[in-house]
C-alpha cells in the first residue's frame, strides 16, 4: 500500500472497522483525506492485524491532534 503511495504515513491503528470510519470522517470533516488498510483483513479474520489509518505525511500532526481531541486516536 505505501509502496503505492509513498506520501502515505501511519496515524493511527484500530481494532475495529467501525472506530475506523468514525476517525475517517473526523478527518474528512477537517479535509484531511484518510484511508483504511487491512480493513478487509481484519473483518474477516478479526485477530490477524489491526486497521491502519494512514494519511498524507504533511497532514500526520493535523490528523493525530483531531483525533485526540475527538478521542479516537487509539495508537
Amino acid at each position: 500500500m505505501t509502496d503505492r503511495h509513498p506520501d502515505l504515513v501511519l496515524c493511527a491503528r484500530y481494532s475495529d472497522a467501525p472506530t475506523a470510519s468514525i476517525a475517517i470522517g473526523a478527518l474528512s470533516a477537517h479535509e484531511i483525506p484518510a484511508i483504511a488498510d487491512n480493513e478487509m483483513m481484519n473483518t474477516i479474520l478479526p485477530p490477524a492485524g489491526s486497521i491502519r489509518l494512514m494519511v498524507r505525511r504533511h497532514d500526520l500532526e493535523q490528523a493525530q491532534t483531531i483525533l485526540a481531541d475527538g478521542g479516537l486516536l487509539e495508537q
